[in-house]
């Protein structure tokens, strides 16, 4: 019986949360979830800001300046007054730096030392750029603005969409429909009509009527949200950007420990010098060839398992949220966190090994 009333309570839970409030309640108050805009490249918040042409801030820049900011004032304010007995915060970044470092001490050995500091401040900036994304209303409010050409949108009602249906996947916008709402949003429409008006006169107050008539019944103008912050490695630009330092970093960290010997690796002078006791030094010389691309191939292997990984997610909760506005969305939210953790921590883990096998001497007689 007690499991028969359980099952009771999940069903009439189910039905209000993922039928009732979605469908009937939302609708029914204009405010029912609407279609976001997907887009891959970061949305254009401010064009030429603070008055310097062509400086453009778009929504992925803010907030990769907004997980800036965080993990700063986390380290400052963790660090800034330490104590023997440390509180709260000192005690969450004492345990956080220890456990990072104990896992690249494990796994560096004594080269540790050098690679942590860039492994914790990436995994930091990432986990913390990731679940910034996951705060309610980062990637839902924003500017309202006319809808671009192409671009679904929806009628206005104040500061938010009007959806009075459920599942309303707004109206695609034309060029035609973007020119008339920027017109009226400036108040360019009353002068054409103002114009039109004296041409009516003069042509007949039959066709006056007529066009009066047609303003009257034309539709409303379609409005879309850019929003002010969305998820800083849901942009390609920082995704490859932070691949980019990882292989520099790299780079420079075999060639600290090993010198210019390092670049043997890639083409392997050593192997062709000895071609005549070992005719297989030809071969060898070719595979490093072959470790060039690989090397350069890390580069995109960084930034689109992040990006991948990251923009999914986003779409997924975008998805889930116009399906079902609740419940279903919260779960994904649970996902979300736990995936936002999981690449943070693969990122860092593969510059700590990838810079670890850097700094590996190479060759038979190297590691002998």
């Amino acid at each position: 019986m007690k499991g028969v009333l359980i099952l009771i309570g999940i069903i009439v839970f189910s039905a209000i949360f993922c039928y009732w409030v979605p469908f009937v309640l939302m609708p029914g108050q204009g405010i029912a979830v609407a279609l976001p805009v997907i887009m891959v490249p970061g949305e254009v918040v401010w064009e030429d800001f603070l008055g310097v042409e062509g400086l453009t801030v778009t929504n992925t820049i803010i907030g990769t300046l907004v997980a800036d900011v965080l993990v700063l004032l986390f380290a400052f304010g963790a660090t800034r007054n330490m104590k023997k007995i440390p509180g709260r915060l000192q005690s969450l970044f004492e345990m956080l730096t220890e456990a990072l470092y104990n896992l690249a001490k494990s796994t560096a050995g004594h080269n540790a030392r050098a690679i942590f500091p860039l492994m914790a401040t990436i995994f930091l900036f990432l986990l913390i750029a990731n679940w910034v994304k996951l705060v309610p209303g980062a990637e839902s409010v924003g500017l309202m603005h006319c809808a671009h050409d192409g671009i679904n949108g929806y009628p206005k009602n104040g500061i938010i969409l009007d959806v009075d249906s459920p599942l309303d996947t707004g109206t695609r916008a034309t060029e035609a429909d973007y020119e008339a709402c920027y017109a009226a949003s400036h108040g360019e429409a009353h002068a054409e009509e103002g114009d039109h008006g004296e041409e009516a006169v003069a042509e007949g107050a039959g066709e006056g009527e007529a066009a009066t008539a047609e303003a009257e019944g034309a539709r409303d103008d379609i409005y879309a949200v850019t929003p002010f912050v969305r998820g800083a490695a849901t942009d390609l630009n920082l995704t490859l950007g932070l691949g980019l330092l990882a292989f520099l970093a790299i780079q420079y960290f075999g060639v600290k420990a090993l010198g210019i010997g390092y670049f043997a690796k890639f083409v392997n002078t050593p192997a062709l010098a000895n071609v005549g006791k070992r005719p297989m030094g030809i071969m060898d010389f070719a595979v490093g060839l072959l470790e060039i691309i690989l090397e350069l191939a890390k580069i995109l292997s960084f930034g689109f398992r992040l990006f991948g990984n990251l923009f999914a997610g986003g779409v997924l909760l975008f998805v889930m949220s116009f399906l079902l506005a609740m419940m279903v969305p919260a779960a994904v939210y649970v996902l979300e966190l736990f995936v936002g953790l999981i690449q943070a921590f693969v990122f860092a883990m593969l510059l700590l090994v990838f810079s670890s096998m850097a700094m590996q001497p190479h060759g038979h007689d190297d590691a002998h």
